[in-house]
């Protein structure tokens, strides 16, 4: 019997699926199957758009597979809960090691060795991927590889980028359930930090909390905390900050975790990380995730698609 309705017997528990999902379509394993991985509605949300149906996000993954050669992708947390009798909503965190040995999504192949994180969450229904919100450390890829992220934006333009497609499907997660108030206390957080209440951090975090943020960026303690949100708040001021989902656990043997994901909508209006203001319209998605301990909160990962809010500014400004 399997552990969900719908869910293939072999499958004998949510961990196994999931990570036979990451196997089969992250690592390129099982592209053959994915009319039985996949919903024929899916939708995949990136940081500079969203994929619809199957056959248009086996190509990206596909294309994906050709420039970045053999992915290896090690988990290293996992969230979820059951949705109902037939589905599940999970979120994870991943460390991707790969090569740049193919032309296309970042220009010729350096044969660089990449290593970053990439966080994925996912609803699953009847055993299919029903939708999912996936980003990479794309700023990290650049680095290793030794593409200007500008250059990055403009091929991803000439290559027709997708556009945004708002989610079908949209929750509080497991706010009522063991361990779900810890999503509610990140979800809280950041909300109170992205709306000016900068004193927040240095209340709720360890005062040695370690900081995981795009770019490959390690930071430590609530002040450098503090130096990225600002950052990113400062280049779109008036942008509307939403947390759309939230997700705690408590587990033996390990810390309380919750991760959120969230979107950032505006104008980038504002001096800050992506330079002088030019007013394009931006929708920037991301997530954080976090464990806490008895000082706070004491390790953070956040990410979000850097090169796709510069996708974002160059064609809203008409300067590719």
């Amino acid at each position: 019997m399997s552990f969900l309705a719908g869910f293939d017997p072999c499958w004998q528990d949510a961990g196994a699926y999931l990570s036979a999902l990451t196997r089969d379509l992250d690592e390129g394993r099982r592209l053959d199957r994915l009319e039985a991985l996949l919903a024929p509605e899916v939708i995949s949300h990136g940081g500079s758009g969203a994929l619809v149906e199957p056959e248009v996000l086996g190509a990206d993954l596909a294309a994906r597979l050709a420039a970045l050669t053999g992915p290896r992708l090690r988990l290293e947390d996992r969230l979820w809960h059951a949705l109902g009798a037939n589905s599940l909503y999970a979120a994870e965190r991943f460390h991707v090691s790969a090569r740049h040995d193919g032309a296309g999504l970042y220009g010729p192949p350096s044969g660089a060795r990449v290593q970053f994180t990439q966080m994925a969450e996912r609803l699953c229904a009847s055993g299919r991927l029903r939708e999912q919100w996936l980003l990479r450390d794309e700023a990290a890829i650049l680095r290793q590889i030794g593409l200007d992220p500008v250059e990055c934006a403009r091929l991803r333009l000439a290559g027709g980028a997708p556009e945004s497609v708002a989610p079908r499907y949209s929750g509080a997660g497991n706010g009522d359930g063991p361990g779900g108030s810890w999503g509610a206390a990140l979800s809280e957080l950041v909300t109170r930090v992205m709306s000016g209440e900068v004193a927040a951090l240095a209340e709720q975090y360890d005062p040695a909390a370690e900081l995981f943020l795009p770019g490959a960026e390690v930071g430590c303690g609530p002040r450098e905390a503090e130096a990225f949100w600002i950052g990113l708040r400062a280049a779109f001021p008036s942008a509307h900050f939403e947390v759309e989902h939230a997700l705690g656990a408590e587990t033996p043997l390990a810390p309380p975790r919750a991760c959120i994901r969230w979107r950032l909508t505006g104008r980038h209006d504002g001096q800050g990380v992506f330079g002088a203001p030019s007013g394009a319209p931006v929708e920037i998605l991301g997530m954080t995730q976090a464990e806490f301990g008895p000082e706070g909160l004491r390790r953070e990962w956040t990410l979000y698609d850097a090169p796709g809010v510069w996708q974002q500014i160059l064609r809203g400004t008409g300067s590719y």
